[in-house]
């Protein structure tokens, strides 16, 4: 018994401390659980959520559709449309070498190149993106096939208009953000808000939520309305190409202001460029030359010197200059006049653009006071244009000029500043004598039609020059244009013209002297328009032109195109006065009124006369003559006295009229001429 006793007892111990190391090990395992759920829950909380949301969810990034660019006459410019980029998954990519040989021609690359991607880590890899037509095509198929491969749709800018404003666009890089021109200068409008689309997946990385599309519209960049109209623009670029080729140049800007406000309605240049194809074409050409190269502007800065003249009280219009018989010696140095020339007054100084006249009148007038008419019309300072790396103008303060310097300036040399800052110089002429302020855009819109930013004009209230003495200058501008002036070729039959031409020597900075084979070319003006319409500066210039150095013989014929266009364009009537002096010219005199073929309505003196008789009848009992197999000329020399309103179509002689011949003739009877060349 004792036995068995101790042996119940022995057991009873044994089984005592497996129940303890049982307990034990529950206890440590239950504080093992929770110290690890403290870690998990409390300690590495953010660690542990981040991962958890990582795998059952991600965000899908969506940029929003970028602004629009439109012209003045709601053209678009600049768009935006969804396109289609080829990415891969390397992890799910099986035959990875066959693939890379069979899609390195559709993608025009290396096969290695391709071969080299498939071969990374990563889940995800850019194979080709903004994909043509063609090659979405191509590649369907194979993405259909390869479950490595697939389409991811994005946006892609594009230009409806190709090479149209192409260098005042500017574009944008393969993500959609500005690189250059307006593009980039209003980006902060332009560019749409980047939005992430939350999705949910399940263990097997399928998709369980039903998503919808936020309202991406709400995010979309900013509508921007442009000053330039397309037209004005199309026959700017077009006129400015001829001028460059038909005088052998190097390049050419030309640009189409108005002069009240300084809205910018054209800013051409050649040779041109198609910011849809930027890697195809020189980055030179990237740059807008009319707003960020600087020139010396030549002879169109003689203008300037009149005004500081005017202004100062010292001078009148008919005082007289002796222009030396064109030698002139300040100092050291000879000053030259292309012709010589005699005694002229101040204003036949500009009209035959003589160095000596201006050297003349600067060196009376003084340094000090011609300077500071020089600022006011903004030299040597940027023109504030809404176009990115707009530089200042370069002019030494007055103190630095030496006699020869002085006189160099009078006449364009020595200075420096871009075609839209001289432009918009004229501008201030042109309206009386307020400087403006030269601008692309005219207002931003956002999606919901209301206006985030608008170009206001000041009001007129920087004045430059009195009334007064804008009126004399502009008189002194149209006699540049007459037949014995400098710039003939600018005449616009039944128009007053006006305007300037200059002919820059360019520095040669190698020679460390002005160039006698490098020039700039150039005429700015402006034609009168009807009663209450505001003038339009045009401004031509032709860079190292060839066959001629003269800017009445290079840009001017260029101004002139671009207005014949500009007046029918906007229907401006000829003077009949005008007209009728314009007749011995020998060019179409269809032409006078419509040189681009279109319907132009236009002001003219007519009167009845009897049918055929070409003699004048009295209004009252006058028919209606029959003009068929006219020309213009002779039509309009036929009604020459009775003042309304005729409409003209087409180009060569008449072949059809309203009214028909024969019918009365009364006060207020409008005539259309239809013209064919085929007759």
């Amino acid at each position: 018994m004792k036995r068995i006793k101790r042996e119940s007892k022995k057991e009873r111990r044994s089984l005592q401390n497996r129940i303890r190391w049982v307990a034990g090990l529950v206890v440590f395992c239950l504080l093992a659980v929770v110290v690890r759920a403290w870690f998990v829950q409390v300690e590495n909380h953010d660690y542990y959520l981040a991962r958890q949301q990582q795998q059952r969810s991600s965000n899908l990034l969506l940029t929003c559709e970028r602004g629009e660019i439109l012209a003045a006459d709601g053209g678009q410019l600049a768009i935006t449309v969804k396109g289609e980029s080829l990415f891969a998954n390397p992890q799910r990519v099986k035959e990875k070498k066959r693939l890379a040989h069979v899609l390195a021609p559709i993608l025009g690359q290396k096969a290695a190149t391709l071969e080299r991607r498939f071969q990374g880590k990563r889940s995800f890899v850019w194979l080709k993106r903004a994909l043509t037509p063609a090659q979405v095509k191509a590649l369907t198929p194979w993405c259909k096939k390869e479950k490595g491969l697939a389409f991811f749709k994005e946006n892609r800018r594009v230009y409806p208009n190709r090479e149209l404003a192409g260098q005042v666009l500017g574009f944008t890089n393969i993500d959609c953000c500005g690189q250059e021109g307006l593009e980039t200068y209003y980006e902060k409008y332009l560019k749409g808000r980047q939005v992430y689309l939350e999705r949910e997946y399940d263990a097997k990385r399928q998709v369980v939520d039903s998503y919808e599309y936020p309202e991406l519209d709400y995010y979309k960049g900013k509508t921007v309305y442009l000053t330039i109209d397309r037209h004005i623009q199309s026959w700017a670029e077009e006129a400015l190409a001829a001028a460059v080729t038909d005088s052998r140049g190097r390049s050419g800007v030309a640009l189409v202001m108005n002069a009240k406000d300084g809205a910018l309605l054209a800013m051409a240049q050649y040779p041109g460029f198609n910011p849809n194809s930027k890697r195809k074409n020189n980055p030179s050409l990237w740059r807008n030359r009319a707003a960020v190269d600087l020139m010396e502007p030549g002879s169109t800065f003689k203008v300037f010197t009149l005004v500081a003249a005017l202004e100062s009280g010292q001078f009148k219009i008919d005082d007289k200059i002796d222009c030396e018989k064109g030698k002139y010696k300040v100092g050291r140095r000879t000053i030259h006049d292309t012709h010589e020339h005699g005694i002229l007054r101040l204003d036949e100084v500009l009209k035959y653009s003589s160095n000596i006249g201006c050297s003349k009148i600067v060196e009376r007038l003084g340094p000090e006071r011609f300077y500071d008419t020089l600022k006011k019309f903004g030299f040597g300072a940027r023109s504030g244009i809404d176009f990115p790396h707009e530089p200042s103008g370069r002019m030494r303060s007055w103190r630095k000029w030496r006699a020869v310097d002085l006189c160099n300036i009078a006449f364009g040399q020595g200075v420096s500043l871009t075609s839209v800052q001289l432009t918009s110089a004229y501008a201030a002429l042109a309206n009386g004598g307020y400087r403006v302020t030269p601008h692309l855009v005219a207002k931003i819109v956002n999606d919901a039609g209301w206006t985030v930013y608008e170009h206001r004009h000041e009001g007129l209230a920087h004045r430059v020059c009195s009334a007064d003495v804008a009126r004399q200058v502009d008189k002194a501008l149209g006699m540049v244009v007459e037949d014995d002036g400098t710039a003939p070729k600018a005449q616009i039959p039944g128009f007053r013209v006006a305007g300037k031409t200059g002919t820059a020597q360019k520095f040669d900075f190698s020679k460390k002297c002005y160039s006698h084979s490098k020039y700039w070319a150039s005429f700015v003006g402006y034609v009168d328009p009807p009663a209450g319409e505001s003038r339009k500066i045009v401004y031509v210039m032709v860079d190292e032109p060839k066959r001629s150095i003269y800017g009445g013989m290079v840009a001017a014929p260029a101004f002139r195109k671009i207005n014949r266009r500009l007046m029918s364009y906007l229907n401006y009537a000829p003077d009949a006065d005008l007209v009728k002096l314009a007749m011995p010219l020998s060019e179409e005199p269809n032409e006078v009124l419509n040189d681009s073929a279109n319907v132009t309505v236009a002001e003219s003196c007519v009167c009845g006369e009897k049918a055929g008789s070409g003699k004048p009848i009295d209004q009252v009992a006058s028919v209606v003559p029959d003009f068929t197999g006219q020309t213009i000329r002779e039509a309009l020399a036929r009604i020459s006295s009775y003042r309304n309103r005729v409409e003209i179509s087409g180009q060569g002689r008449i072949v059809a009229q309203r009214p028909a011949p024969g019918s009365r003739l009364e006060p207020g009877l409008n005539f259309v001429f239809k013209l064919s060349s085929e007759i």
